[in-house]
């Protein structure tokens, strides 16, 4: 048997490993060792190739000492500094920085920076961002991800957001962070299923990173799996639909807290986290933490902060204590209609109204739906009331809407799910074309009805709403020529319409258009367009009510009509009314007038404004307005014939309710938004110079890039400004490729050029560089000629790590330790400068060197006793740190456990007062007994995690390399 001792360091098949031990099995040979990367194995000596790993330092004799200098291959000073450079980005991500700041493509602003940064120092990185609409939650979260996934924590996640934003998700994660998620959808269920077997669970998978609607997920097929499925990180967007409400919680919210209760991160995202109520709200936070507040207890304004950050648009200040956020004006731009379109009006509310009590009275509550669909598009434009209702006779003429058979998409959008707008106008067709009625002879009858209202709406050939915008347009196009200008409409109808009345006017040519059918490609050019180029309109559906920005280009609005859902117009002013808006934002809401419609949304407007003055968050107010059902409220009002005065007094009351839980709210700051002013700023910029300090600037990964592909073989030359192309080694391509490029190492570059490749810090090639680098036998020692260096010495560079009880890396570090020979004297400052400097070309005397190496098992001594006393004193401020972390959540533990325990005691002595009476208590007694046995298996579990993340465990500190360094 080959003799290697305990603690040898090895080559087991070609990879690092450390032997524990070796023996025999009869006449077999055994060798047991740590490999790197895969852990304890034993192996038969007989079947692997092993070999010593070489030993620089040791290989270094007295006797060679005259040809040692900076470009020996055996002491070469830039393999040291290439080897430096891969250990320090291979730990930065430990140091407890942030690391996205430099490896994601969106501009970031200090106050999303902050939140990340809050999230990340948090013991557990669990939190409600419940920043306004149009402050940038996407990015945060997808930040919050590039550090998890930096250190080594984000391996199975998933995204549930509502079906519409599916897309949006996917293309952002992709766009900014190049994250690729994965749409999990039927198509995926099935493929999966074929892949792993029936019995699989497709859900509980490493290497997953999914993304998936609410509607999806909470389906009843997929609940046992997700109860045994566990992700690294859980994000739920617009959270507040998957709150509790109520005494039965929604099959979403059952799904929500499945998932969560199963993450070890989780982030709900939602700028409306509270409803004016607070049952919702209180849910949300027991999502993040099901044992901050007992649940006969108030929440506390200590405990909401422990899990939500919430910054408004009125709180962001700039350096010279200026709003970031502009102010706004809404107004409302009343028309009035002509004698033949209020005749066409109130012909067509009466056949709604007609058709919707029918559905009502069968219980057909898809037609139902369908009527109001008319109802809105009948205040939308002439143009959409006649293309709805000309469908709507040919189908009923082709016999197609007499069945209520409904597709999935129909289906999912008469269950309230949010849909993309493609999806949304395919089953808004297919709805509108349904009726149900009693006999032929009533199917006839709506036929005729129906020639009759599209007859009338023949004879308007252009609606005064439209005439009025074509004015407007025009007036302010003559009067201030370089103002911009964003409509919007609700529906594709209403758009072809208003294009096809202005297509003459001498600025036709100057309109843009999005609609569903604009892919992103297009859309991406559109956006650039009315950005940076001459044309000065344009004229969108609400597919680009989200995801473009317009805040640099244009600050006026004109709504062709108002959404009868008040967060779709927060979400268009938010295209505007963003960060880099620079002027007021006007907003111009065309209505008709002396309309119910019209009467009920310039009210709500208007108390929509009026409260946001008081709360000063549009947020809170959308909030209180999420799960009240206007369009409900307005098709009531049609069924009974009200008036409009009656509806209004009826959603008033309803808000004054909500507003006043609201201001109680705030008045005990439960769901302040907090200020974000110049020493905030302040605060997040030393974080962002640290962090560049660990993970290095551009400058020094295009250094790192350039010496190390050279140093390999391979060649880096600039290509233009910023740009730059490779002929990489073969030991570096991915595929046949030897040229890379154009790339840039600029970050600010590539934001304005997509085509580039932008090399940061956790680009694939750094990564494949650092880890050549890493597992080379170069830079384990170098030599260094420098001219800050007095007396000769040794520069140790040590690894130094921290865990917690769980494992978890929660601290490491790099700390180089210079001695010099004379007086042995440890210094850190100096120890990083020998590891920093750029080494003189040239011989050092050859019996200072000879010194060195002679010397080398004294200063390693003094060099591991100051090592040592680092280390405690490191490990010391990091366990006060995690006592206090993990002291804070063992009191909130107790003081749940003894609140829940006290509460389910007090049922069970309720309980046996009633047994002693004469009443037969034995299962509610042993239903609760049960219960507090499993609340006290809980705490005991939770208190046992919390006892390991206190923990502190040094790991033995390692030298990773050493530095001769020598006097010039």
């Amino acid at each position: 048997m080959t003799n290697f001792d305990p603690g040898d360091t090895i080559l087991l098949n070609g990879r690092t490993a450390e032997v524990i031990k070796t023996y025999s099995v009869g006449d077999l040979d055994y060798l047991r060792a740590y490999v790197e990367d895969a852990g304890v194995k034993t192996v038969c000596i007989d079947d692997v190739e092993v070999e010593p790993k070489r030993d620089q330092l040791g290989e270094l004799r007295s006797a060679s000492a005259g040809q040692l200098h900076p470009d020996h291959e055996s002491v070469s000073a830039e393999w040291f500094d290439l080897r430096s450079q891969a250990l320090q980005l291979q730990i930065a991500h430990e140091q407890g920085q942030l690391l996205s700041i430099s490896n994601s493509l969106v501009r970031l602003e200090p106050y999303q920076l902050a939140a990340v940064n809050w999230v990340m120092q948090k013991l557990r990185q669990r939190a409600l961002i419940a920043d306004d609409v149009g402050l940038g939650k996407t990015i945060e979260a997808g930040l919050i991800l590039k550090e998890l996934t930096a250190r080594n924590r984000a391996d199975r996640v998933l995204f549930v957001v509502p079906a519409h934003l599916q897309k949006k998700w996917i293309r952002d994660m992709d766009r900014f962070f190049d994250i690729d998620l994965t749409p999990a959808d039927r198509q995926w269920v099935e493929g999966e299923r074929r892949r792993l077997g029936e019995e699989a669970n497709i859900w509980d998978q490493d290497h997953q990173q999914m993304v998936t609607s609410q509607a999806f997920l909470r389906q009843d097929e997929f609940q046992p799996a997700l109860e045994e499925a566990f992700w690294d990180v859980v994000v739920v967007d617009e959270a507040h639909k998957a709150a509790k409400r109520g005494e039965s919680p929604s099959e979403t919210s059952k799904m929500v807290e499945r998932v969560a209760g199963n993450s070890d991160s989780l982030l709900l995202l939602s700028a409306t986290p509270h409803d004016g109520k607070g049952e919702a709200f209180r849910s949300l936070v027991e999502y993040i933490d099901p044992f901050l507040v007992a649940e006969d207890q108030d929440l506390s304004k200590e405990a909401v902060d422990r899990v939500m950050i919430r910054r408004g648009k009125q709180t962001l200040y700039d350096d010279d204590g200026e709003r970031i956020f502009p102010d706004r004006e809404v107004n409302t731009v009343p028309v009035e209609m002509t004698h033949d379109e209020r005749q066409f009006y109130r012909a067509v509310t009466d056949y709604v109204q007609n058709v919707y009590n029918r559905s009502e009275k069968l219980n057909e509550p898809a037609v139902g739906f369908a009527m109001a669909l008319m109802q809105k598009r009948l205040v939308s434009s002439i143009g959409a009331i006649q293309a709805t209702l000309s469908r709507r006779l040919g189908d009923l003429v082709d016999e197609q809407s007499t069945s209520t058979s409904l597709s999935e998409e129909a289906s999912a959008y008469l269950d309230g799910e949010d849909l993309d707008e493609e999806d949304k106008q395919r089953a808004e067709e297919e709805l509108s074309a349904l009726t149900v009625t009693e006999s032929d002879a009533q199917l006839e009858e709506e036929i005729e009805t129906l020639r009759d209202l599209v007859s009338l709406a023949e004879g308007i050939s252009v609606d005064s709403k439209a005439q009025k915008v074509r004015r407007y347009i025009q007036q302010l196009l003559e009067e201030q020529p370089d103002e911009k200008l964003l409509l919007f409409t609700e529906y594709r109808d209403t758009l072809d319409y208003l294009l096809d009345l202005v297509k003459d006017e001498p600025w036709a040519d100057e309109i843009l258009v999005i609609h569903g059918d604009v892919d992103k490609e297009e859309r991406a050019r559109i956006e650039e367009e009315f950005n940076h180029g001459q044309s000065r309109l344009l004229f969108a559906t609400d597919a680009a009510s989200e995801g473009i920005d317009l805040q640099h280009s244009c600050h006026i609005m004109v709504n062709y009509e108002l959404p009868w859902n008040p967060n779709r117009l927060e979400q268009r002013i938010g295209r505007l009314h963003r960060y880099g808006q620079d002027k007021e934002v006007k907003v111009w809401n065309f209505t008709f007038e002396d309309t119910r419609e019209g009467e009920i949304f310039e009210m709500l407007q208007n108390k929509v404004e009026n409260i946001r003055g008081k709360l000063g968050n549009t947020a809170d107010v959308l909030g209180m307005l999420d799960d009240i059902n206007v369009d409900s409220l307005i098709m009531e009002s049609i069924q009974n014939d009200e008036p409009a005065s009656a509806t209004k007094e009826e959603l008033e009351e309803l808000i004054d309710e909500r507003q006043r839980t609201l201001q109680e709210w705030y008045e005990r700051s439960l769901i302040d938004t907090s200020t974000f002013d110049q020493e905030s700023r302040e605060k997040i910029q030393e974080v962002m110079d640290e962090s560049e300090d660990v993970y290095g600037t551009e400058a020094d990964i295009h250094e790192f890039v350039e010496r190390g592909v050279e140093a390999l073989g391979g060649d880096v030359e600039k290509a233009g400004s910023n740009l730059y192309r490779a002929q990489l080694p073969r030991s570096l391509r991915q595929g046949t490729d030897e040229e890379y490029g154009p790339f840039t190492f600029s970050r600010d570059f590539a934001m304005d050029h997509d085509s580039i490749d932008y090399v940061s810090p956790d680009d694939d090639l750094v990564q494949r560089l650092m880890q050549q680098i890493l597992d080379s036998e170069h830079g384990d020692v170098g030599l260094k000629l420098l001219p800050f260096v007095d007396e000769p010495g040794i520069a140790y560079n040590y690894r130094v790590t921290f865990e917690d009880g769980t494992g978890e890396v929660i601290r490491e570090d790099m700390i180089p330790v210079y001695v010099d020979a004379r007086h042995q004297d440890p210094r850190q400052r100096m120890g990083q400068r020998v590891v920093q400097g750029d080494s003189i070309k040239g011989s050092p005397d050859a019996d200072r060197v000879r010194s060195l190496i002679q010397s080398q098992d004294q200063l390693r001594e003094a060099a591991d006793r100051y090592i040592s006393q680092q280390v405690t004193s490191l490990r010391e401020e990091l366990h006060e740190r995690r006592r206090e972390e993990t002291q804070q959540e063992l009191d909130d533990l107790e003081e749940y456990a003894e609140a829940e325990r006290q509460r389910i005691e007090e049922f069970i002595e309720n309980y046996e007062r009633k047994a002693e009476a004469g009443s037969n208590m034995d299962i509610a007694i042993r239903g609760q007994q049960e219960r507090l046995n499993k609340l006290e298996q809980r705490i005991e579990d939770r208190r046992q995690e919390l006892q390991r993340k206190a923990r502190v465990i040094s790991l033995a500190p390692e030298v990773e390399n050493v530095c001769f360094a020598l006097p010039v």
